[in-house]
């Protein structure tokens, strides 16, 4: 799936204060981000910690994926980065924009200066606020203030200063319950003050990832566990919905901040964010999307024969689609090949034929007057898959395509953190309407396979994703898929989202 866009990552460094290691923290952050970088392509950057510089906090930030942001093709600028940003403790992140414009100054950590120490901070995070609209506006009215970004990242950048602004050093654990109080959505935070002092939290309804664990005199945090394992953390834990890690004084404690009213862990994580190799809240992407493939093997009703093969949208859907096929006993070939080294591109072509040919190959010898199987995790605003068949059929030679689709239709916009705030914008609910629960009838999916130019189309069942997952439905968030909003805001915004569509009104879904 290319039409949802990722969200972002967020990783910590602690490196006790002793040892030739001691100030490598950037070094493990690069890793950690550069090991994170399906969530976030737009931007990268680290926030350190060295009090015997000038500049005790200082923060590297470039648009960018990770390896182009630390130069990592040219040795010596790279090294210099290295150099300068040395210090034993830090943060950094990687971005896709969910709110704001593409540019430099939008890239996280966004780091306050203040002669203060404690409120001299960096901070970046990994979510998205429900209540975006009523934050900016209290801030602009009651607290005359002057918002340039207009961007949550912003709007918490404020009101994390506002908390901090007493004559003496507060107590942070109070801060952040004080600020999750006045929060509603996904946020999950890592936080440094001119103290080196750190808090790194998961918001109370743990909508998104964050993992920790020690290797040797080192603590990282990132969020999610294939980073650590690839920095040798095999013994990781995950940080529970309402809890933060705070670093202090050379010690590391995990303390609760808030009450968790529910868990609400993104189903779509473990559908198509995170990295296949992650383990999320105790289970496992790899197995979920095996299993997902197992579902939709088990609801299959085309009858299968020599002429059919089965090709996964590369590379969400392999572990769905390879499963898929093993229990039909149909073969799964690499029908279309994933172009690996085309990155952010501002030649790339405005239409969607372009893309879709300058991202994949289609596999004549493996397609051409075959019965292909389509499968994909999830299907957003349908353009992509239109063209998709559409030159698998003509580039391919494909006699049928049948699309299989791991995850349920989606039906409503998010506004935790997934880049789609409108109805508009979605496929499905250009069919149905109006809002609705359940799963989807079966006419408007053939009408929606007949628009498409599949030959078949059929999606996942909610009941199949959450029993492939393994966690109880009300543990999960799936309100894009059933229209149940976990926070306040969110069921406020999604009336408000359907509103606007039925107004014919477009712009991204903030204002209540």
């Amino acid at each position: 799936m290319a039409e949802a866009m990722h969200n972002c990552a967020i990783a910590a460094v602690y490196i006790k204060e002793n040892g030739d290691s001691a100030n490598r923290a950037l070094f493990y952050l690069y890793k950690l981000l550069l090991n994170q970088q399906n969530r976030g392509q737009l931007s990268a950057g680290v926030t350190t910690y060295n009090p015997e510089r000038m500049q005790i906090l200082d923060t590297y930030k470039e648009l960018g994926p990770v390896n182009e942001v630390f130069k990592t093709s040219d040795r010596q600028q790279s090294i210099e980065i290295f150099k300068r940003y040395a210090g034993n403790k830090g943060i950094g992140h990687v971005r896709y924009a969910t709110s704001g414009s593409e540019e430099r100054s939008l890239a996280q950590p966004f780091e306050r200066h203040h002669g203060r120490k404690w409120k001299w901070f960096s901070f970046c995070w990994n979510g998205n606020l429900a209540n975006f609209q009523e934050l900016k506006q209290h801030l602009m009215d009651k607290a005359d203030y002057h918002i340039i970004y207009n961007t949550d990242t912003e709007i918490l950048m404020h009101y994390l200063s506002r908390e901090l602004r007493s004559s003496t050093k507060p107590n942070l654990v109070k801060v952040f319950s004080r600020l999750a109080q006045k929060l509603d959505g996904c946020f999950n935070i890592a936080f440094i003050n001119a103290f080196g002092e750190m808090v790194v939290l998961r918001d109370p309804y743990g909508f998104r990832p964050i993992v920790y664990g020690w290797k040797d005199d080192m603590f990282l945090v990132a969020s999610e566990s294939n980073a650590l394992i690839n920095c040798g953390v095999t013994d990781y834990k995950h940080l529970a919905p309402g809890h933060l890690i705070y670093v202090k004084n050379g010690h590391v404690e995990v303390k609760k901040y808030a009450e968790s009213p529910k868990k609400s862990h993104c189903m779509f994580e473990w559908v198509y964010f995170a990295n296949v190799s992650s383990v999320l809240d105790n289970k496992s992407v790899y197995i979920t999307r095996t299993n997902l493939g197992k579902e939709l093997a088990r609801n299959e009703t085309e009858t299968m024969d020599a002429e059919h093969v089965l090709v996964p949208v590369p590379d969400t859907a392999k572990a769905a689609g390879d499963a898929m096929a093993y229990e039909l006993k149909v073969p799964s070939a690499e029908g279309l090949i994933r172009n690996r080294f085309v990155g952010r591109t501002f030649i790339e072509g405005s239409s969607r034929e372009d893309r879709v040919q300058n991202k994949y190959t289609a596999l004549k010898e493996i397609m051409e007057g075959k019965k292909v199987i389509l499968v994909d995790d999830s299907i957003v605003r349908g353009s992509t898959t239109k063209q998709l068949i559409n030159y698998i059929k003509k580039v391919g030679g494909a006699k049928e395509v049948h699309v299989r689709i791991s995850c349920p239709p989606i039906r409503g916009p998010c506004f935790y953190g997934i880049d789609m705030s409108t109805v508009s914008e979605l496929l499905v609910p250009k069919y149905e309407m109006e809002p609705k629960k359940g799963e989807v009838d079966n006419k408007i999916i053939g009408k929606i396979a007949k628009d498409l130019g599949a030959d078949s189309l059929k999606y996942q069942s909610i009941a199949g994703l959450v029993k492939s997952i393994g966690k109880p439905a009300k543990d999960l968030c799936m309100a894009c898929i059933t229209g149940e909003y976990p926070t306040h805001y969110g069921k406020k915004l999604y009336l408000k989202a359907w509103d606007n569509f039925k107004k014919g009104i477009k712009e991204r879904t903030y204002a209540c």
